[in-house]
């Protein structure tokens, strides 16, 4: 140990007991002991996995019930409107186009053309996402070569 100025001897410092460690500190448990010590039971796993299965059952369920309700709602306004204008409708149609997700217009036409060329592509992305890395070597994939459209073919 060492010595203080004036030729003592210093002791160590006390040790303090900063928590409790009574499993029952006032005589009260706070929590079960068993089930904060003991290792993980692998079937909890399997449990946790199955209440998630039936949550995003339940969802997709509930989901799949109010887009039912609303495509009712849809179909009912569309059949009143065509009863309420009839044949006497005051515009001329003018054509029918789809908002995509990037916000550009695809004509009535093209849509299957367009939705297939969409899902070529996200068929793409989700095959390279699921492939595994394999460290400094390139993913070689089948080239794809997707139809051109001039831009005046859409106008």
């Amino acid at each position: 140990m060492s010595r203080g100025g004036d030729g003592e001897e210093e002791s160590p410092p006390a040790a303090v007991a900063l928590v409790e460690s009574s499993s029952k500190p006032s005589g009260l448990q706070l929590v079960n002991t068993h089930q904060t010590i003991r290792l993980g039971d692998p079937l909890d796993l399997v449990a946790l996995a199955q209440q998630i299965q039936k949550g995003d059952e339940f969802v997709r369920a509930n989901v799949t019930n109010k887009l039912t309700v609303i495509a009712e709602q849809i179909q009912y306004l569309q059949d009143k409107a065509r009863q309420e204008w009839g044949p006497s409708c005051p515009h001329e149609f003018l054509g029918a186009y789809k908002l995509q997700h990037d916000m550009s217009w695809t004509p009535y036409k093209e849509i299957n053309k367009r939705d297939a060329e969409m899902g070529l592509i996200d068929k793409l992305l989700t095959q390279h996402q699921t492939q595994p890395d394999r460290g400094a070597s390139p993913i070689v994939t089948d080239p794809v070569i997707l139809p051109t459209t001039s831009h005046q073919e859409q106008s």
